[in-house]
């Protein structure tokens, strides 16, 4: 229905022609004004465009990923179009929306459901379970005269933020009082800013500008150290490798520079993408693999010790990373596995050693894209937030914690038995024995079989639920969430700052082992 909303093209008969001849067996004569109509330029040939607008008049909602590796199926000569033999020979075989959905893989099938659910089914959000809340945020006002686009962390207690009016912030967050907090630093960039990266020690921001240029700022002074050069675009993503001795960025044309600190031209200079690359980061343990996410629907993962002239450096390639165009973060867990978001409504979790059967998590509940991705520093939770401003924190591997408090839960319950049968074999033997003891035991051996019961009760559910839900929600506004920073502090805590386009930040302080637990289904 959306799309017959669409202007027609001036040149195009009504598409619900071509859907009933597409939706039964055709003669050849038939598939020829078929196609025909599907070329309304005349050139013999039908494009990659054309072909998508046709799946989708057959209720196929497809990335322009997935009308690619439709395009790729059909196009058997491989010229990047399809003429009228390879038509002829396609839909002659395939005449129903479910012979085209079959060319889609299962797993991505299921992504392009839950929006389609989403979109057209009220009731369809009661299906996961609404979390509880968590703890009341701090409020920042900003006053930045523009919407935030980035908030990293300086250190324990400094947090920049950076809004797309060109401006970056210095706040720390122990002294936010008064009627209008004041930042202790700003500095201004002469162009808006897209993204915004800190060094690990708190020294220095980059940040990413709409000119294409890429400024380093001294945090002591406020004052801009370094212009960097490679960019002919604007910049829409920015990470320090861990040693700060690099840092890497990404344009609106697909492009990443990787910049030396200390020098002003890019060290290496690639095309990674053919969509804007909006977020970048390095694998932590050598810092070596950088991993780039797209609007373009792809996750890439380039090792920039083989980037060259002929060389783009890519290892692994995740296709279809969200089901409908386009990827908004993905970082890093460990060196096997990245976790992404985007505008399929939904995160995942992908083990880089077996793509074929798409992503080993989903995290399903958001009702809207997914814009803003963090991990904690230990990589046990994913907190997320939505361009309708729901923010919520996840259980990274809450399947694997399950599995491993069954089996503690399995080795006590054993223990207290074997406890239990000695005095029950005193007993059986006319040894003495206390019975206060015994009851004792008997006791503490029915606790731990309720609760091995109620553990592989919930692995049994989670054996059969494809997706995860949501640990807690964090109180946001109705606004997008542009991005999210985390930081573990010394007492234990962990501070979560969350930028949102109403020009505000939201902290809150949460102690995570407290939402370590495994909890009923």
């Amino acid at each position: 229905q959306d799309f017959l909303k669409l202007r027609p093209h001036p040149h195009r008969r009504p598409w619900s022609e071509v859907a009933l001849l597409l939706r039964r067996a055709m003669d050849e004569n038939e598939l020829r004004k078929v196609f025909a109509k599907f070329d309304t330029d005349s050139s013999g040939s039908i494009d990659e465009s054309e072909l998508q607008d046709a799946m989708r008049m057959l209720g196929i909602k497809v990335s322009d990923t997935s009308a690619k590796k439709c395009l790729k199926l059909v196009d058997t000569d491989s010229n990047g179009t399809i003429e009228w033999p390879e038509f002829k020979a396609f839909f002659g075989k395939v005449t129903d929306a479910e012979g085209i959905k079959c060319l889609l893989s299962s797993s991505n099938q299921r992504f392009f459901e839950y929006k389609q659910k989403v979109e057209t089914d009220a009731s369809f959000a009661k299906t996961f379970a609404i979390p509880p809340f968590g703890p009341k945020p701090k409020l920042l006002n900003t006053y930045h005269d523009d919407q935030i686009e980035e908030v990293v962390w300086i250190s324990d207690t400094l947090l920049a933020t950076g809004s797309l009016d060109g401006e970056v912030k210095i706040w720390d967050r122990t002294n936010l009082g008064g009627m209008i907090p004041k930042p202790i630093k700003s500095f201004k960039a002469d162009s808006s800013l897209y993204t915004m990266a800190a060094s690990s020690d708190g020294a220095r921001v980059v940040t990413g500008l709409e000119d294409g240029k890429v400024v380093e700022w001294s945090v002591a002074d406020g004052v801009a150290t370094t212009m960097y050069r490679g960019h002919d675009a604007a910049v829409f993503s920015s990470k320090f490798r861990p040693d700060d001795a690099c840092f890497a960025s990404g344009n609106k044309v697909g492009r990443i520079c990787q910049h030396d600190v200390n020098v002003a031209e890019p060290v290496l200079s690639w095309k990674a993408h053919e969509g804007i690359i909006n977020s970048v980061d390095y694998e932590k343990s050598a810092g070596q693999l950088l991993c780039t996410a797209s609007s373009d629907s792809t996750v890439k993962v380039s090792d920039t010790r083989l980037v060259g002239e002929d060389s783009t450096g890519m290892v692994v390639e995740i296709e279809d990373a969200a089901a409908s165009e386009k990827v908004f973060r993905a970082l890093w867990r460990n060196e096997r596995e990245i976790v992404s978001c985007g505008d399929d409504y939904c995160t995942k979790r992908w083990d880089l050693r077996n793509l074929r059967d798409g992503p080993v998590c989903s995290y399903f509940g958001h009702v809207s894209p997914v814009r803003a991705l963090e991990l904690s520093p230990c990589g046990r939770f994913i907190v997320t937030g939505t361009t309708t401003g729901s923010v919520r924190l996840w259980l990274v591997d809450e399947q694997g914690l399950v599995s491993e408090k069954l089996a503690a839960a399995q080795k006590i319950h054993e223990e207290d038995i074997g406890r239990r049968d000695e005095v029950v074999n005193k007993c059986q033997n006319g040894e003495a024995f206390e019975i206060t003891e015994l009851k004792s035991l008997s006791a503490e051996a029915e606790k731990s079989q309720v609760e091995l019961d109620r553990l592989k009760k919930i692995k049994s559910n989670h054996d059969v639920m494809p997706y995860m839900q949501a640990t807690i929600a964090l109180e946001s506004p109705s606004m997008s969430i542009s991005s999210v920073a985390w930081r573990d502090l010394p007492d234990g805590t962990s501070c979560l700052a969350f930028g949102a386009y109403d020009q505000k930040v939201r902290l809150f302080n949460i102690k995570a082992d407290a939402y370590y637990v495994v909890e009923d289904t």
